[in-house]
C-alpha cells in the first residue's frame, strides 16, 4: 500500500553578537567623571540590548513567513480498497472465475439439443466450486443457446434421467456475449459480456431455462473466442466475482437470499 509522505525543511538561523573592543583605560579625575563614563557605557549597552532584539523580532517574522507559505497539503489521497472492484466501484470482489466452452450453439432448446465440451471453475466466497460436463447418454451440458440476440452457455451443478421427465431447480454458473460475437480477445465489459452464478428452472422437453436468482454477476474480467462461425463456438474466459449487494436495485433478477 502506497502512502504520501511530505517533508518539509525549515531553515534555521543562527544570531551572533558581535561585543566590542577592548574598552580604553579610563583616568579617574573625580567621582562625577567615572559617573559620566558610567553613564555612556550603560547607554550604549542598553542600545546594542534593543538593536539585538529588534534582529530576533525581525528575523522571526520572516521565519514566520517562510513557514505559512508552505503549501497546506495535510490530506492523504484515498488509498484504494483491495476488495473493491475497479470496474465497478462500491462492488465487493467475492471470487474468482475461469471457465471454457467447445461445441454447437442451439438456435433451440428441445430434446434434440446437445451441449459441448467444457467446465466452469470457481471460487465463491472462499468455496471452490467446479461445474463439468454432463452426460446421460446424450451430452447436455454445458449448453449453449441464443436468447434475444444474445449466446448463453450454461453449466449445472446436476443433472439426471429423472430431471428430463418435467421441472427441476438447479444450480447454474453461466456466461452470455453478444452473439454477433468475433473470433479474439478483450475484456468482458468492452465486449458486453458477463458471467453470473445463481438458481435456475430447467425444463429440457418444454425448452425453459429461467434464472430464478443470482448469487453474483459479473463484467469484470478477460475472454478469448477462438471460433464463432454461429453454428459452433470455441472460447474461454476468466475474472472476478462481484457481490452483487451494491446493485441489487439494477438487476434484472433477484439476488439469492
Amino acid at each position: 500500500m502506497k502512502k504520501v509522505f511530505i517533508l518539509v525543511f525549515a531553515a534555521a538561523f543562527l544570531f551572533i553578537g558581535c561585543g566590542d573592543e577592548d574598552p580604553k583605560p579610563a583616568t579617574i579625575d573625580d567621582n562625577e567623571e567615572v559617573s559620566d563614563i558610567d553613564d555612556e557605557n550603560a547607554a550604549d549597552e542598553d542600545a546594542e540590548v534593543v538593536n539585538d532584539e529588534d534582529i530576533v523580532e525581525e528575523n522571526d517574522e520572516n521565519q514566520t513567513d517562510d513557514v505559512t507559505e508552505e503549501p497546506d497539503e495535510t490530506e492523504e489521497p484515498v488509498e484504494p480498497d483491495e476488495n473493491n472492484d475497479p470496474v465497478n466501484p462500491g462492488f465487493e470482489v467475492i471470487g474468482t472465475f475461469n471457465l471454457s466452452y467447445t461445441g454447437q450453439i442451439n438456435t433451440e432448446v428441445n430434446m434434440q439439443s446437445r451441449g459441448g465440451e467444457g467446465s466452469a471453475d470457481f471460487v465463491y466466497n472462499g468455496q471452490a466450486i467446479s461445474f463439468g460436463k454432463i452426460n446421460i447418454g446424450i451430452d447436455l451440458f454445458p449448453m449453449t443457446m441464443v436468447n434475444s440476440g444474445n449466446i448463453v452457455i450454461v453449466w449445472l451443478d446436476s443433472f439426471g434421467l429423472g430431471d428430463l421427465q418435467g421441472t427441476s431447480n438447479k444450480q447454474v454458473f453461466g456466461i452470455s456475449m453478444p452473439q454477433n460475437i468475433e473470433a479474439g480477445s478483450g475484456t468482458l465489459a468492452a465486449a458486453n459480456m458477463y458471467a453470473f452464478y445463481g438458481d435456475m428452472t430447467v425444463n429440457i422437453t418444454g425448452g425453459q431455462f429461467e434464472i430464478k436468482c443470482v448469487r453474483t454477476v459479473t463484467n469484470v474480467g478477460n475472454y478469448e473466442v477462438i471460433a464463432n462461425d454461429g453454428s459452433n463456438l470455441t472460447m474461454n474466459a476468466n475474472g472476478d466475482l462481484l457481490d452483487p449487494a451494491a446493485g441489487a436495485a439494477y438487476l434484472p433478477y433477484p439476488a439469492c437470499e
